[in-house]
């Protein structure tokens, strides 16, 4: 019966995941006990967000400790990320928003792979999915055994390299077995949901009133998605111009 609260309480967790909100400072660790979530999700558990300097080899990762019994999930995350965050909100430095919006594809990635870790724990998942995972986990780990002996948190889950995109993956990057969640869909609404949608109408509107235009980058400063994003996933590019048509062009006189 677990599985069936499973997305239900996915959607409790993601609100306490910073998006879009800098640190303020140290690591962050997210404690689910006070989640209206699964109950295996508030026991088994723990989500810790670390930040690391330059010298990291990755702009982000997921790694895990003690997968067989409780289950603490480590983002690491390079800082400037996060000082290019906290500049874009300070001063709207243009000089920061590759970075704001590299930092949302980041950490909507490496949320996917929580996600995915998540969903193969219910009870009532077929011990095959923990198996596979573990399976993949040991392959990782083997191939990252260099810079592992190099970090606070061990074995790697997913570690993205500067100058790939985290947009990019195989339809058999996040699940495990016979998980049918379709990850596509799931990266592209977290990285633009709906809402984020409608919030960006009326800043663009502006916008559209004094040049007679939107380019991607009036986009990128109202919801740090990028073009890059849009290149890959066009049908979120088709929604979203579907909608400024409706919600914008169309009440033009």
């Amino acid at each position: 019966m677990e599985a069936r609260y499973t997305l239900w309480s996915i959607q409790n967790i993601l609100e306490k995941i910073p998006f879009d909100t800098p640190s303020a400072g140290g690591d962050v660790h997210l404690d689910f006990s006070q989640l209206a979530v699964s109950y295996y999700i508030k026991n088994w558990f723990k989500v810790s967000i670390i930040y690391t300097d330059d010298s990291f080899p990755v702009d982000a990762a997921c790694s895990i400790y003690s997968p067989k019994n409780a289950v603490t999930v480590v983002f690491i995350m390079k800082r400037k990320y996060e000082n290019s965050l906290r500049l874009w909100l300070d001063k709207r430095d243009g000089n920061c928003l590759d970075d704001c919006c590299r930092r949302r594809e980041l950490y909507c990635h490496e949320t996917a792979h929580l996600i995915a870790i998540i969903r193969a724990y219910p009870s009532d998942r077929s011990s095959k999915a923990r198996e596979d995972f573990l399976e993949k986990l040991r392959k990782k780990f083997n191939k990252s055994i260099s810079i592992a002996q190099n970090s606070r948190a061990v074995p790697f889950v997913s570690m993205e390299k500067p100058g790939e995109s985290p947009s990019v993956f195989d339809k058999d990057h996040f699940r495990y077995y016979d998980d049918n969640l379709n990850y596509f869909k799931l990266y592209q609404e977290l990285v633009f949901p709906y809402d984020r949608m409608i919030e960006a109408i009326t800043p663009l509107g502006e916008i559209y009133k004094n040049t007679k235009s939107i380019t991607y980058s009036d986009v990128a400063k109202e919801t740090f998605v990028s073009k890059n994003f849009f290149d890959i996933f066009s049908e979120k590019l088709a929604a979203f111009q579907e909608l400024l048509t409706e919600k914008l062009f169309n009440n033009q006189p």
